[in-house]
C-alpha cells in the first residue's frame, strides 16, 4: 500500500523524520530468523551435553620447597668468608636459579621418561568417553629401537588372555600375538609386557596412544608453575593441574626426587675433587717435613744449638710469622693456578679445589662451570658433538670460563702484590737477623721451615677430616617443606555448559544477522530512503514469489495487485490537471531491483482503469518487457524506428491479453543504442504517442550503469524511481540525492519494492492486505503466519 511520507514539523519550519529506537522492528529484524536461533540452540544444546558427559574434573596439585638461599638465608652480621670457611661444600643457592633448574628440560625430561608420561593407554567405557589407565593399565609399552617419528602414533589391541592379545591393522583385521613378541613399525622395534592387572581386562579393547617426548617435556614444562611463596622467604611452591591426581602428585615427587640427586651428585664429585687435592698436597708435605725436621737436629747436634737470647727470639718470631703468611699466600697461588689451568683446559672433569680462596663468586662460578660441563656430557652422550643443540651450553660455557679467568686474575694481582710486600718484609728481617751469630740465623732458618710445614701439614690433614665427614653425610640445598597433594577443587557446574550454550545460542545468530545486514549495506527501511536522498518515497511494493509476471489482474490472488491500483491512483494526482499524453518514465540505479517488473504491471493496470495506455520497451540492451507479453523477437521495434527504417504505426504491437494496452518492443539490436536515442525521431515519436494514447509508459535502463535513461529523461512528465529492499545498496542513496539535486528528472518520486513483511524487521504499509484476498491459498499466505518464507529466515 502507498503512504505518504510522514514529516515532523517545529514551529512552521518542516523537518525531516528523526531516527530513533524502533525496539519492535528490531525485534521483528532478529524473529524473522527464528528458525536460525533454534538451529543454533539444539546444536549448542548438544555440544553442551557431550562436554557435559565427557568433561573431566581437574586436579590441582602442589608441592612445597625450601632453598638455602644466599641472599635471603644469611644471618645479620655474619661474615661470607668466615661461613665459606666451616662449610667447604654446601654453598648457598640463589632461589631464582633453583627455580629455573626445577623447570629445565633436563629434570622435566628425566621425569618423563620415569613416569612413561609420552604413552598414553585408555580404554573406552561408554560413548565417547575414555578411561584413562595411569598405573593400572594391563600392558606396559617397551621401545626397544626407535625408527621414525613416535608422535601421532595409535594403536587398539584385546587383550585374550594373560599371554596373548591381538593387534588392530589399518585394514581393520586383527592379528594375534604373545606377549613380549618383538613388532616391528614405522617407528621402530616394540613390545607389550603385561602387568599385574592384566587379568582385570581380559576382552577389553585398549588404545596405546605414543606422543613425541620432546613435546611431551615441553608441555610438562609449560603445566608446571613455580612460584615463591612470599618474596622475603626462599620457600617455592611447585603446582600442576591434571585430570588424574595421582598422576599430577608423581610428577611432583619425582622432579623432587630427581632435583635432590642432581644437587647431591655434583656435591660429592666437588668433594671428591678437593679431597684428591689435599691429598696430594700431604704426600709432598710428609716428604718436606721429614727433611726439615732431620736438618734442624743434624745441625743442633752438630754445633750444640739449645738455646737463643731474648732478641733472636724476637726476631725469629717475626721472620717466621712472615714467612707463615708468605707461605700461605704461595699457596693460595698454587690454588689459583690450579683453577686458572682448570679454567683454560676445556673438557676438563676435574674441578679444582677453593681452598683457601675466601671469594664465593669464584666458587659459585666454578661450580656452574663444574654443571655445564656435566651437562655437555650428559648430551654429548646421546648426540654429536656438531649437533646446534650444544651451542647454547658451549656458549655458557665460554661466558663462565671468561668470568672465572677474569676473578682469577684479580684475585692473583691481589695475592701477587701481597706476596712482594712479604718478601719485602723478609729481606728486612733478614738484614736484623745478619747481625746475630751465624749458628743462630741457620737454626732460626731450618727451625722455620720445619714449623711452616709442620703447620701446613697439620692444616691440611684437619681440613682432610672436615671434608671425610661431610662426604659422608651431604645433603641437598632443598628442604621438603610439604610433599606433593591434592588441593580440593570445586564440583563442575554442571548447569555451566547449558547457560554458556544458551548465551551462545542468542548471541551467535544475532551477530550473524548484524554482521551479514552490515557487510550487505542494503536498503531495508523506506526511511533511510527518505533521510538519504530528500526523494519522497510514493509506493511500497510487495514481495511476490510467483511464475507469472504480470500479477495486476488477478485481484484475489495478489496482495500487490491492489497496491499497483494504488500507484496508479497516485500517478493521477502526479500528473495534475493533464489527462492526456502522460509519460511516466521508470528506472533504477542497478540491475534486478524490479524496473521491468514494475512497468509492465503498472502499464497493465492503467489499461485495466480504461485509459489508452502503451509501454514503450527502452532499455535496448537488456530488454524485457516483450519477453513478459510474449511479443515475437522479429518485431521491429524502438531501434528500428529511430535507425530510419519503418514508421511509428509499425512498430506498435496489440495486445491480445489486456485490452486498450499496446506495446512497442526494442526491436532489433544495434551498438550504438545511446546515439540512436541522441535522434530527434524520438522526440517525434513520443510527441506522437501522446496525441493518440492516453498514458505512455517507459522502462528504461538502470541510470547507475548507462546513460540512456538521462537522454530519455527528457521526454517524461513523472520519473518512478526503482529502490529495492535488501538489494539496492546504501551507498547509492548519494548518487540518487546527487541527480535529483541536480533535476535530471522531472518529478522524481521512489517507489520501494520488495518489501519482505518482518524480514528486515519492517512491514511496510502492506499488514492488513490479507483481509481483503479471497483465494484462500493466497490468504493463508498473506496471514503473517511464522512459517512463511522458511528457507529464508535462515
Amino acid at each position: 500500500m502507498c503512504a505518504k511520507q510522514s514529516t515532523v514539523y517545529r514551529g512552521n519550519t518542516p523537518l525531516k523524520e528523526e531516527e530513533s529506537v524502533n525496539f519492535r522492528e528490531i525485534f521483528l529484524k532478529y524473529s524473522f530468523h527464528w528458525p536460525l536461533f533454534i538451529l543454533v540452540f539444539v546444536a549448542a544444546m548438544s555440544i553442551a551435553y557431550v562436554y557435559f558427559k565427557v568433561k573431566k574434573p581437574g586436579y590441582q596439585v602442589t608441592a612445597t620447597l625450601q632453598i638455602q638461599d644466599e641472599t635471603k638465608d644469611k644471618a645479620p652480621g655474619a661474615d661470607k668468608a668466615a661461613l665459606s670457611e666451616l662449610d667447604l661444600v654446601n654453598t648457598g643457592k640463589i632461589v631464582e636459579n633453583e627455580m629455573e633448574v626445577l623447570r629445565s628440560f633436563t629434570l622435566v625430561s628425566k621425569v618423563v621418561y620415569d613416569l612413561q608420561l609420552w604413552v598414553k593407554y585408555t580404554r573406552t567405557t561408554k560413548l565417547v568417553k575414555q578411561e584413562d589407565l595411569y598405573k593400572k593399565t594391563p600392558v606396559h609399552f617397551k621401545l626397544i629401537q626407535k625408527k621414525g617419528d613416535l608422535g601421532g602414533q595409535k594403536f587398539d589391541i584385546v587383550i585374550k588372555n594373560a599371554n596373548t592379545f591381538l593387534l588392530k591393522r589399518s585394514n581393520g583385521k586383527y592379528t594375534q600375538f604373545n606377549f613380549k613378541d618383538v613388532l616391528d613399525n614405522e617407528f621402530g622395534l616394540w613390545q607389550l609386557e603385561p602387568t599385574k592387572d592384566i587379568n582385570n581386562y581380559i576382552g577389553s579393547t585398549i588404545t596405546v596412544s605414543l606422543g613425541n617426548p620432546y613435546s611431551v617435556v615441553d608441555a610438562t614444562q609449560k603445566g608446571l608453575s613455580i612460584a615463591l611463596v612470599d618474596k622475603q622467604a626462599s620457600t617455592i611452591s611447585l603446582t600442576v593441574s591434571d585430570n588424574l591426581p595421582e598422576r599430577g602428585m608423581d610428577i611432583l615427587n619425582d622432579l623432587i626426587s630427581r632435583y635432590d640427586e642432581a644437587e647431591v651428585q655434583m656435591k660429592n664429585k666437588i668433594t671428591q675433587s678437593t679431597l684428591d687435592f689435599i691429598n696430594e698436597r700431604l704426600k709432598t708435605l710428609t716428604g718436606e717435613l721429614s727433611h726439615a725436621e732431620g736438618q734442624v737436629q743434624s745441625y743442633e747436634s752438630s754445633r750444640g744449638v739449645t738455646d737463643l737470647d731474648d732478641q733472636s727470639k724476637s726476631y725469629v718470631q717475626s721472620t717466621m710469622e712472615n714467612d707463615k703468611n708468605l707461605n700461605e699466600v704461595n699457596v693460595e697461588l698454587q690454588v689459583v693456578d690450579g683453577i686458572e689451568k682448570y679454567a683454560n683446559t676445556p673438557g676438563s672433569t676435574n674441578v679444582p679445589s677453593t681452598l683457601g680462596i675466601n671469594d664465593s663468586g669464584l666458587s659459585t662460578l666454578i661450580e656452574k662451570l663444574s654443571e655445564l660441563q656435566i651437562e655437555r656430557d650428559r648430551m654429548l652422550a646421546t648426540m654429536p658433538e656438531t649437533n646446534p643443540m650444544l651451542d647454547p651450553v658451549n656458549r655458557q660455557i665460554s661466558s663462565t670460563r671468561s668470568a672465572i679467568m677474569q676473578n682469577v686474575r684479580n684475585i692473583k694481582s691481589s695475592l701477587l702484590a701481597q706476596k712482594r710486600q712479604l718478601e719485602s718484609y723478609d729481606k728486612k728481617y733478614q738484614s736484623t737477623i745478619r747481625n746475630v751469630p751465624v749458628q743462630q740465623r741457620d737454626l732460626i732458618g731450618l727451625k722455620r721451615d720445619q714449623t711452616l710445614k709442620d703447620n701446613l701439614y697439620t692444616y691440611l690433614l684437619q681440613k682432610r677430616e672436615e671434608l671425610s665427614v661431610s662426604y659422608a653425610s651431604i645433603l641437598s640445598n632443598a628442604r621438603l617443606v610439604d610433599p606433593a597433594y591434592v588441593l580440593p577443587v570445586k564440583p563442575l557446574n554442571k548447569y555451566a555448559p547449558f547457560l554458556v550454550a544458551i548465551a551462545f545460542a542468542f548471541l551467535f545468530p544475532v551477530g550473524l544477522i548484524y554482521g551479514r545486514n552490515s557487510i550487505k549495506n542494503a536498503i531495508t527501511h523506506s526511511r533511510e530512503i527518505s533521510q538519504g536522498t530528500d526523494v519522497p518515497v510514493l509506493c511500497e511494493l510487495s514481495f511476490e514469489k510467483t511464475k507469472t509476471p504480470i500479477v495486476v489482474h488477478d485481484r484475489g490472488k495478489f496482495a500487490i495487485a491492489e497496491e499497483f491500483r494504488t500507484l496508479r491512483t497516485k500517478l493521477h494526482y502526479l500528473h495534475g490537471k493533464t489527462d492526456k499524453g502522460r509519460v511516466t518514465l521508470i528506472t533504477s540505479s542497478i540491475s534486478s531491483e524490479g524496473k521491468s517488473f514494475i512497468s509492465t504491471n503498472l502499464a497493465v493496470a492503467i489499461a485495466a482503469s480504461g485509459r489508452k495506455t502503451v509501454i514503450l520497451e527502452m532499455d535496448l540492451r537488456k530488454p524485457r518487457v516483450s519477453e513478459i507479453f510474449g511479443i515475437e523477437d522479429k518485431q521491429p521495434g524502438i531501434s528500428n524506428y529511430l535507425n530510419g527504417e519503418v514508421s511509428e504505426t509499425k512498430i506498435i504491437q496489440k495486445s491480445a491479453t489486456y485490452p486498450n494496452l499496446d506495446i512497442i518492443g526494442s526491436g532489433d539490436f544495434y551498438p550504438n543504442p545511446s546515439e540512436l536515442l541522441e535522434q530527434d525521431r524520438l522526440s517525434t515519436l513520443i510527441t506522437y504517442l501522446r496525441s493518440n494514447y492516453d498514458d505512455i509508459v517507459i522502462d528504461t535502463p538502470p541510470v547507475n550503469i548507462v546513460t540512456d535513461a538521462f537522454i530519455i529523461a527528457k521526454q517524461a512528465d513523472i520519473t518512478l524511481y526503482c529502490v529495492r529492499q535488501g538489494h539496492t545498496s546504501k551507498m547509492l542513496l548519494p548518487f540518487i540525492k546527487n541527480i535529483n539535486e541536480e533535476e535530471h528528472f522531472n518529478k522524481l518520486n521512489i517507489v520501494f519494492n520488495g518489501i519482505e513483511k518482518g524480514r528486515f524487521g519492517y512491514n511496510g504499509y502492506t499488514y492488513g492486505y490479507g483481509d481483503y484476498i479471497t483465494d484462500k491459498q493466497t490468504k493463508k499466505k498473506y496471514s503473517n503466519s511464522i512459517f512463511n518464507n522458511f528457507f529464508k529466515r535462515f
